[in-house]
């Protein structure tokens, strides 16, 4: 049961570590892009991303919790799967109380009401996806390294 957990749980930070690279991947290429060619884009991706990717980041979480209970025998491994449910929850929260607002005003935007500050808002939600990334990173770090303990 604990390797498999394990497994699961470097596997779903994995996927979760993997959607945040991309966020940061596109940044460049969306920060080039005219205001309304940005809301095409935009309205596009989120329309697929959310539900997923806050799927896989709840079975992340849950995962790494069961972990850090699973493991309690071991000295290191459930301070390592506490520091990853720890960086997953505030993604999550990250998402919920930053991202998910930016998303639904961004989704309320025709191509006749862009605002002139569109740019902040992408902005805005490419530096907390960048931060989210650096969490996921400790997060999936966190994981493998209570694999290898």
């Amino acid at each position: 049961m604990k390797p498999l957990l394990g497994f699961v749980s470097v596997f779903l930070l994995g996927l979760v570590s993997g959607v945040s690279f991309s966020h940061l991947l596109q940044r460049g290429p969306k920060s080039t892009l005219p205001g309304l060619q940005f809301l095409a884009v935009q309205q596009v991706l989120l329309r697929n991303y959310g539900r997923l990717i806050g799927g896989l980041e709840i079975a992340a979480l849950f995962s790494t919790l069961a972990m850090s209970i699973v493991t309690s025998g071991k000295p290191v491994v459930p301070l390592l799967a506490i520091l990853a449910s720890g960086c997953v929850l505030f993604m999550v929260i990250i998402w919920a109380a930053w991202i998910n607002p930016i998303n639904r005003t961004v989704n309320s935007w025709t191509p006749e009401s862009l605002p002139s500050n569109w740019a902040e808002f992408r902005d805005q939600w490419h530096f907390l996806h960048t931060i989210r990334l650096v969490l996921s990173a400790v997060a999936f770090s966190a994981a493998i390294g209570g694999l290898l303990a």
